[in-house]
Protein backbone atom coordinates (compact mmCIF):
# COMPACT_ATOMS: atom_id res chain seq x y z
CA UNK A 1 0.00 0.00 0.00
CA UNK A 2 1.27 3.50 -0.84
CA UNK A 3 2.77 5.47 2.12
CA UNK A 4 0.26 8.34 1.78
CA UNK A 5 -2.66 5.93 1.84
CA UNK A 6 -1.20 4.19 4.90
CA UNK A 7 -0.80 7.54 6.72
CA UNK A 8 -4.42 8.41 6.02
CA UNK A 9 -5.62 5.05 7.29
CA UNK A 10 -3.50 5.42 10.42
CA UNK A 11 -5.00 8.86 11.11
CA UNK A 12 -8.51 7.50 10.66
CA UNK A 13 -7.72 4.61 12.97
CA UNK A 14 -6.41 6.96 15.65
CA UNK A 15 -9.48 9.19 15.50
CA UNK A 16 -11.80 6.17 15.55
CA UNK A 17 -9.98 4.64 18.51
CA UNK A 18 -10.10 7.94 20.36
CA UNK A 19 -13.79 8.33 19.73
CA UNK A 20 -14.67 4.81 20.81
CA UNK A 21 -12.35 4.84 23.81
CA UNK A 22 -13.72 8.12 25.14
CA UNK A 23 -17.37 7.51 24.39
CA UNK A 24 -17.86 3.74 24.71
CA UNK A 25 -18.28 3.82 28.47
CA UNK A 26 -21.27 5.74 29.73
CA UNK A 27 -19.67 8.91 31.09
CA UNK A 28 -16.35 7.49 32.32
CA UNK A 29 -14.69 9.22 35.23
CA UNK A 30 -12.04 11.85 34.67
CA UNK A 31 -9.24 9.52 35.76
CA UNK A 32 -10.40 6.87 33.29
CA UNK A 33 -10.57 9.38 30.45
CA UNK A 34 -7.05 10.55 31.17
CA UNK A 35 -5.80 6.97 31.30
CA UNK A 36 -7.41 6.23 27.93
CA UNK A 37 -5.83 9.29 26.34
CA UNK A 38 -2.45 8.59 27.91
CA UNK A 39 -2.50 5.08 26.45
CA UNK A 40 -3.51 6.31 23.01
CA UNK A 41 -0.84 9.01 22.98
CA UNK A 42 1.76 6.39 23.94
CA UNK A 43 0.63 4.31 20.95
CA UNK A 44 0.27 7.22 18.53
CA UNK A 45 2.61 9.99 19.76
CA UNK A 46 2.52 11.78 16.39
CA UNK A 47 -1.25 12.28 16.44
CA UNK A 48 -2.07 15.97 16.82
CA UNK A 49 -5.81 15.30 17.49
CA UNK A 50 -4.98 13.16 20.54
CA UNK A 51 -2.76 15.83 22.09
CA UNK A 52 -5.55 18.35 21.45
CA UNK A 53 -8.12 16.10 23.11
CA UNK A 54 -6.01 15.73 26.22
CA UNK A 55 -5.27 19.46 26.30
CA UNK A 56 -9.01 20.11 26.16
CA UNK A 57 -9.56 17.76 29.09
CA UNK A 58 -6.83 19.50 31.09
CA UNK A 59 -8.48 22.88 30.38
CA UNK A 60 -11.88 21.60 31.48
CA UNK A 61 -10.44 20.50 34.81
CA UNK A 62 -8.22 23.50 35.48
CA UNK A 63 -4.79 21.99 34.88
CA UNK A 64 -3.68 24.85 32.66
CA UNK A 65 0.04 24.12 32.92
CA UNK A 66 -0.43 20.60 31.54
CA UNK A 67 -2.81 21.93 28.88
CA UNK A 68 -0.20 24.43 27.74
CA UNK A 69 2.40 21.66 27.48
CA UNK A 70 0.09 19.48 25.37
CA UNK A 71 -0.85 22.38 23.09
CA UNK A 72 2.80 23.18 22.47
CA UNK A 73 3.37 19.56 21.51
CA UNK A 74 0.29 19.54 19.26
CA UNK A 75 1.52 22.68 17.47
CA UNK A 76 4.72 20.83 16.54
CA UNK A 77 2.84 17.87 15.09
CA UNK A 78 0.70 19.71 12.54
CA UNK A 79 -0.68 23.07 11.53
CA UNK A 80 -0.40 25.32 14.62
CA UNK A 81 -3.70 26.99 13.67
CA UNK A 82 -5.42 23.73 14.66
CA UNK A 83 -4.41 24.49 18.25
CA UNK A 84 -5.75 28.06 18.21
CA UNK A 85 -9.22 27.30 19.58
CA UNK A 86 -7.92 25.35 22.58
CA UNK A 87 -5.22 27.97 23.11
CA UNK A 88 -7.97 30.60 23.13
CA UNK A 89 -9.80 28.68 25.85
CA UNK A 90 -6.57 28.36 27.82
CA UNK A 91 -5.81 32.07 27.62
CA UNK A 92 -9.42 32.87 28.54
CA UNK A 93 -9.12 30.70 31.66
CA UNK A 94 -5.86 32.46 32.51
CA UNK A 95 -7.53 35.86 32.22
CA UNK A 96 -5.48 36.84 29.16
CA UNK A 97 -8.48 38.07 27.24
CA UNK A 98 -6.69 39.95 24.46
CA UNK A 99 -4.59 36.88 23.66
CA UNK A 100 -7.71 34.75 23.88
CA UNK A 101 -9.57 37.00 21.42
CA UNK A 102 -6.65 36.87 18.98
CA UNK A 103 -6.48 33.06 19.23
CA UNK A 104 -10.13 32.73 18.26
CA UNK A 105 -9.54 35.24 15.47
CA UNK A 106 -6.82 32.96 14.10
CA UNK A 107 -9.02 29.87 14.36
CA UNK A 108 -11.92 31.58 12.59
CA UNK A 109 -9.71 32.19 9.58
CA UNK A 110 -9.50 28.41 9.29
CA UNK A 111 -13.09 27.66 10.32
CA UNK A 112 -15.21 30.81 9.70
CA UNK A 113 -18.43 29.09 10.75
CA UNK A 114 -17.17 27.89 14.14
CA UNK A 115 -19.90 29.14 16.49
CA UNK A 116 -18.06 28.65 19.79
CA UNK A 117 -15.16 30.82 18.65
CA UNK A 118 -17.60 33.69 18.16
CA UNK A 119 -19.14 33.01 21.58
CA UNK A 120 -15.79 33.16 23.36
CA UNK A 121 -14.74 36.20 21.37
CA UNK A 122 -17.95 37.85 22.61
CA UNK A 123 -17.12 36.90 26.19
CA UNK A 124 -13.53 38.12 25.89
CA UNK A 125 -14.59 41.42 24.33
CA UNK A 126 -17.22 41.88 27.04
CA UNK A 127 -14.69 41.42 29.84
CA UNK A 128 -12.40 43.94 28.13
CA UNK A 129 -15.27 46.46 28.08
CA UNK A 130 -15.60 46.43 24.28
CA UNK A 131 -19.37 46.09 24.30
CA UNK A 132 -20.06 46.85 20.65
CA UNK A 133 -17.50 44.26 19.59
CA UNK A 134 -18.97 41.75 22.04
CA UNK A 135 -22.50 42.33 20.70
CA UNK A 136 -21.28 41.87 17.13
CA UNK A 137 -19.70 38.53 18.04
CA UNK A 138 -22.82 37.42 19.91
CA UNK A 139 -24.83 38.13 16.75
CA UNK A 140 -22.41 36.02 14.70
CA UNK A 141 -22.70 33.27 17.30
CA UNK A 142 -26.51 33.26 17.34
CA UNK A 143 -26.63 33.08 13.55
CA UNK A 144 -24.34 30.02 13.53
CA UNK A 145 -25.18 28.10 16.69
CA UNK A 146 -27.69 25.28 16.37
CA UNK A 147 -28.56 25.28 20.08
CA UNK A 148 -27.78 28.56 21.87
CA UNK A 149 -28.44 28.71 25.61
CA UNK A 150 -30.98 31.21 26.98
CA UNK A 151 -28.28 32.56 29.29
CA UNK A 152 -26.23 33.58 26.27
CA UNK A 153 -29.12 35.63 24.92
CA UNK A 154 -29.56 37.16 28.36
CA UNK A 155 -25.86 38.08 28.52
CA UNK A 156 -26.07 39.68 25.08
CA UNK A 157 -29.21 41.63 26.03
CA UNK A 158 -27.51 42.96 29.16
CA UNK A 159 -24.61 44.11 26.99
CA UNK A 160 -27.09 45.90 24.72
CA UNK A 161 -28.35 47.80 27.76
CA UNK A 162 -24.78 48.59 28.88
CA UNK A 163 -23.96 49.81 25.39
CA UNK A 164 -27.16 51.87 24.95
CA UNK A 165 -28.50 52.69 28.45
CA UNK A 166 -31.01 55.19 27.05
CA UNK A 167 -32.51 52.77 24.54
CA UNK A 168 -33.81 49.38 25.65
CA UNK A 169 -35.23 48.64 22.20
CA UNK A 170 -32.29 46.55 20.88
CA UNK A 171 -32.18 44.46 24.07
CA UNK A 172 -35.94 43.81 23.94
CA UNK A 173 -35.71 42.92 20.25
CA UNK A 174 -32.98 40.41 21.02
CA UNK A 175 -35.02 38.88 23.86
CA UNK A 176 -38.02 38.53 21.53
CA UNK A 177 -35.82 36.86 18.92
CA UNK A 178 -34.65 34.41 21.58
CA UNK A 179 -38.21 33.64 22.71
CA UNK A 180 -39.25 33.16 19.10
CA UNK A 181 -36.43 30.68 18.64
CA UNK A 182 -36.30 28.90 22.01
CA UNK A 183 -39.86 29.27 23.26
CA UNK A 184 -41.09 31.17 26.30
CA UNK A 185 -38.16 31.08 28.71
CA UNK A 186 -39.18 32.62 32.08
CA UNK A 187 -35.75 34.14 32.78
CA UNK A 188 -35.80 35.95 29.44
CA UNK A 189 -39.35 37.21 29.81
CA UNK A 190 -38.60 38.29 33.39
CA UNK A 191 -35.71 40.44 32.19
CA UNK A 192 -37.77 41.88 29.34
CA UNK A 193 -40.56 42.69 31.79
CA UNK A 194 -38.10 44.53 34.02
CA UNK A 195 -36.87 46.56 31.05
CA UNK A 196 -40.42 47.53 30.12
CA UNK A 197 -41.02 48.65 33.72
CA UNK A 198 -37.82 50.69 33.75
CA UNK A 199 -38.87 52.56 30.63
CA UNK A 200 -42.37 53.10 32.04
CA UNK A 201 -44.20 50.92 29.53
CA UNK A 202 -46.45 49.18 32.05
CA UNK A 203 -48.94 47.93 29.45
CA UNK A 204 -46.17 46.01 27.69
CA UNK A 205 -44.81 44.83 31.06
CA UNK A 206 -48.24 43.43 31.99
CA UNK A 207 -48.55 41.66 28.65
CA UNK A 208 -45.11 40.10 29.00
CA UNK A 209 -45.61 38.99 32.60
CA UNK A 210 -49.09 37.64 31.90
CA UNK A 211 -47.59 35.53 29.11
CA UNK A 212 -45.19 34.01 31.64
CA UNK A 213 -47.99 32.85 33.97
CA UNK A 214 -48.34 29.43 32.35
CA UNK A 215 -44.59 28.78 32.34
CA UNK A 216 -44.25 29.84 35.98
CA UNK A 217 -47.34 27.95 37.09
CA UNK A 218 -48.91 31.02 38.71
CA UNK A 219 -46.28 30.81 41.43
CA UNK A 220 -46.22 33.18 44.43
CA UNK A 221 -43.37 35.03 42.74
CA UNK A 222 -45.45 35.51 39.60
CA UNK A 223 -48.46 36.81 41.56
CA UNK A 224 -46.44 39.28 43.61
CA UNK A 225 -44.57 40.70 40.63
CA UNK A 226 -47.82 40.93 38.66
CA UNK A 227 -49.46 42.80 41.55
CA UNK A 228 -46.60 45.27 41.65
CA UNK A 229 -46.77 45.88 37.90
CA UNK A 230 -50.54 46.41 37.98
CA UNK A 231 -50.12 48.80 40.89
CA UNK A 232 -47.47 50.81 39.03
CA UNK A 233 -49.82 50.92 36.06
CA UNK A 234 -52.55 52.37 38.28
CA UNK A 235 -54.72 49.24 38.09
CA UNK A 236 -55.16 48.95 41.86
CA UNK A 237 -58.23 46.71 41.86
CA UNK A 238 -56.44 44.00 39.90
CA UNK A 239 -53.34 44.44 42.06
CA UNK A 240 -55.36 43.95 45.27
CA UNK A 241 -57.06 40.87 43.82
CA UNK A 242 -53.65 39.32 43.11
CA UNK A 243 -52.37 40.11 46.61
CA UNK A 244 -55.43 38.43 48.17
CA UNK A 245 -54.89 35.34 45.97
CA UNK A 246 -51.22 35.36 46.87
CA UNK A 247 -51.90 35.46 50.62
CA UNK A 248 -54.39 32.59 50.32
CA UNK A 249 -51.81 30.59 48.38
CA UNK A 250 -49.05 31.26 50.92
CA UNK A 251 -51.28 30.15 53.81
CA UNK A 252 -51.64 26.76 52.12
CA UNK A 253 -47.91 26.34 51.49
CA UNK A 254 -45.22 25.17 53.88
CA UNK A 255 -43.34 28.13 55.36
CA UNK A 256 -39.84 28.59 53.99
CA UNK A 257 -37.34 31.43 54.43
CA UNK A 258 -38.16 32.66 50.91
CA UNK A 259 -41.91 32.63 51.61
CA UNK A 260 -41.44 34.36 54.95
CA UNK A 261 -39.47 37.03 53.12
CA UNK A 262 -42.34 37.31 50.65
CA UNK A 263 -44.79 37.86 53.54
CA UNK A 264 -42.62 40.76 54.70
CA UNK A 265 -42.55 42.25 51.21
CA UNK A 266 -46.34 41.96 51.01
CA UNK A 267 -46.56 43.88 54.29
CA UNK A 268 -44.37 46.67 52.94
CA UNK A 269 -46.43 46.74 49.77
CA UNK A 270 -49.74 46.99 51.64
CA UNK A 271 -48.45 49.73 53.95
CA UNK A 272 -47.44 51.72 50.89
CA UNK A 273 -50.98 51.30 49.57
CA UNK A 274 -52.42 52.56 52.84
CA UNK A 275 -50.56 55.84 52.36
CA UNK A 276 -52.07 56.46 48.92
Amino acid sequence: MAPKAMNLLQKLAVLTLAGFSLCSAAHPGIATRFEQLDELIDRYPQSQPLWLKRASLFIQHGDLKSAHRDLQQAAQLGDPVETAFQMGLLHFKEGQFKKSYDDFESYLKRAPGHALSYLYRAKAASVMGQYDLAIENFEFYFSRSLNPHPGEYLAAARLQVESSPDDYGPALLLIDQAIGRLGLIPQLQRYATDLEIQRGNFTAAIERWDSAELALGSSPEWKFKAARIYSQAGQFVRARQLILLLKEQLLELKPTPARQQLWQEIGVFERAWAQL
